[in-house]
């Protein structure tokens, strides 16, 4: 029986290392799959990011696109019509009005209606264009635009700035329309 003892104990551990490393092999192809996982995930999440960038650079480039030529159309626009008011243009001013902006052809003046409210101005009259200064821009939404000039004066004893604001509303066919103007 003594003899027996031996034998089984050897069997025993025999079976107890095959089967501990059935699990030890499993554990391993476990470990290098869920490392092989995060490996590939680690790569997704940097691809994903590089992608956000682009989109978000792509978007800017758009936007930017797009406000350089809201600005120069509406930039021409202004020109156009200063020099209309200038020459009394009133067919021109009319053609690229909003119905905000009514004409009066005999006084060369024109009543802007906006926000419940109206307001009368002059036709633009007298001006050099070597006087004129770029202000500024603002871009309220994708429908509303404005412009900021300015008028620096160089007559002896009338020296000083008379600032402009032009004011553009986009129609429903996405062309700009002039909405009035303030100084």
């Amino acid at each position: 029986m003594y003899k027996f003892a031996p034998l089984l104990l050897s069997v025993t551990f025999l079976m107890t290392g095959c089967s501990g490393s059935d699990t030890s092999v499993e554990a391993l192809k476990s470990m290098e799959l869920n490392q092989e996982n995060m490996q590939t995930i680690k790569e997704l999440r940097e691809d994903n990011a590089r992608l956000q960038e682009q989109i978000a650079q792509i978007q800017e480039n758009v936007h930017s696109e797009e406000l350089r030529n809201n600005l120069r159309e509406t930039l021409n626009m202004t020109f156009k019509l200063i020099s209309a008011m200038e020459s009394g243009d009133t067919a021109y001013i009319e053609s690229v009005s909003s119905p905000n902006v009514d004409i009066s052809t005999n006084n060369n003046t024109m009543t802007i209606h906006n926000a419940g409210h109206s307001y009368e101005v002059n036709f633009l009259q007298g001006i050099q264009w070597g006087e004129f200064e770029f202000r500024g821009y603002n871009q309220k939404d994708t429908d509303h635009f404005m412009l900021f000039i300015a008028q620096y004066i160089t007559t002896k004893g009338l020296e000083g700035y008379i600032a402009y604001e032009f004011s553009f509303v986009r129609s429903p066919e996405g062309i700009w329309l002039f909405d009035g103007y303030i100084s």
